[in-house]
């Protein structure tokens, strides 16, 4: 394995005076293809460099294997779409040090050209989302945690949500109230001594009341239910007449699991429940209130009983009623979902992160798949995949996640068909980190072998003149 020569310079915290600096040349990079690499000294001004500071944060201390892709966004509104190839080199890595002082350590400005170009549309604005409100029950802990996620699609739109918690100290009230006003999240706190599941379906009361003249939808979620776009969401709601009883939503994925529950939407997937099936439901609501079943089945047994309204399947709607690996889930290939559940609790997924991307190349580039070749796979902002053997159904969701006694003879398939096994050989990258800087981002990819450093492949996005 031949060796390569690296110089490095320390940012400097406080003006230089002396007149001179004594360069260090000191061995990081032992390529497996010679020349690939030639880190050298830059100015603190560019970007073309490697943040340790960042990896090291990470867990990344002694050393790893590295390489970098560079991708260029050419944004225009004549967009039609994106290619399900992308124009990169399969990741041939090199050992790069990390056990240094130095915060980065840069690479000529010729590693950093871009590796390819996508096509992706005109940046827009947040959508308006004022004719939506939210009712979510929880603590004021989960919902502090949950904030970051819910700007992403709340923050800016309009759109406004109603927390219900139980009775708090008025101090720690004000600081999630002051958070959410720094996010431009409109978001309402109103306390409660109900228990959990009387206070969800008390949401219903709650947002009728505070509906105005421009309310069509209350949505009732989860604290971690996730839109990845709410210009998706609000495009879609439009497509339904608004004046009209609607109750929209998705069952759980696990068929057994939907016998035995009911056939009904499940909460954090979302509850969408248009004005006037909302009206009807306050009609009834003392009625309605005395059920005591969970808070989902509770909102089901009130229309089905008292009005003659049924489900509408919203298919972009997901519970996400698996957990383990999802990642069969996440790496389909297939149009962004409407709703997401279940990611800081069934399965560990950093939502905010993935969401970055949407700021580069727009809503519908998060979880784009691309093609690298026959068996890798590149899905923006979860993971880049190897899988064992050329992968040629491109239709069928792999079925990564823990099985189910539950999910019986049609298992997952009715909700998530075509299926197909678990390769167990695959190898994931999976991402760690996503910074925003500016018209530029910074993605972490890592596959941690059981043996031996672990490999990093870093993407940075950067949008091209317009």
């Amino acid at each position: 394995m031949s060796s390569l020569s690296l110089r490095r310079t320390r940012q400097r915290l406080k003006p230089v005076i002396a007149a001179s600096v004594i360069l260090a040349t000191i061995t990081v990079f032992f390529s497996r293809e010679p020349n690939l690499l030639s880190p050298t000294l830059k100015p603190n001004s560019s970007t073309c460099y490697v943040d340790a500071e960042l990896l090291k944060s990470l867990g990344y201390n002694s050393s790893a294997e590295y390489r970098r892709w560079e991708i260029a966004v050419r944004r225009s509104k004549s967009h039609h779409g994106v290619s399900d190839t992308l124009d990169v080199p399969v990741p041939k890595f090199e050992l790069l040090d990390l056990d240094t002082d130095d915060d980065r350590i840069y690479l000529p400005e010729t590693q950093c050209v871009p590796t390819a170009t996508i096509q992706a549309p005109a940046a827009k604005a947040r959508a308006d989302a004022s004719h939506m409100v939210f009712g979510v029950s929880t603590s004021l802990e989960r919902l502090s945690d949950s904030l970051g996620p819910f700007a992403h699609w709340a923050g800016g739109t309009g759109a406004r949500i109603f927390a219900m918690v139980d009775v708090v100290p008025e101090k720690e009230k004000l600081k999630v109230l002051n958070r959410a006003q720094e996010l431009d999240i409109k978001l309402t706190i109103i306390e409660s001594k109900e228990e959990w599941l009387d206070r969800y379906f008390r949401l219903t009361k709650v947002l009728w009341e505070n509906r105005d003249a421009h309310t069509q939808w209350a949505v009732i979620i989860d604290d971690d239910t996730f839109f990845p776009s709410m210009s998706n969401l609000v495009e879609r709601l439009a497509t339904y007449d608004a004046t009209k009883p609607y109750y929209i939503g998705a069952p759980t994925e696990n068929w057994g699991q939907m016998n035995i529950f009911s056939f009904m939407a499940y909460g954090g997937a979302g509850i969408f429940l248009s004005v006037p099936l909302l009206q009807q439901m306050n009609e009834v609501y003392d009625i309605c209130y005395a059920f005591k079943d969970h808070g989902d089945k509770r909102i089901s047994q009130c229309i089905y009983q008292h009005t003659t309204t049924k489900l509408t399947w919203e298919r972009g709607l997901f519970q996400v009623d698996f957990g383990g690996d999802v990642t069969g889930f996440f790496e389909s290939g297939r149009p962004l979902p409407l709703s997401i559940h279940h990611w800081k609790s069934w399965y560990d997924v950093d939502v905010v992160a993935l969401g970055r991307a949407a700021a580069i190349c727009g809503d519908d580039c998060q979880l784009q798949r691309w093609r690298i070749s026959d068996r890798w796979y590149f899905i923006n902002g979860f993971s880049l995949v190897q899988y064992s053997s050329p992968m040629n159904d491109m239709i069928g969701m792999e079925q990564t996640w823990d099985p189910s006694d539950w999910a019986r003879d049609q298992g997952y398939a009715f909700s998530l068909g075509p299926l197909r096994p678990k390769d167990e050989k695959k190898v994931s990258f999976r991402m760690k980190s996503a910074v925003l800087e500016g018209q530029r981002l910074r993605q972490i990819y890592v596959h941690e072998p059981d043996s031996g450093s672990p490999r990093i492949l870093e993407v940075v996005w950067t949008v091209a003149d317009e």
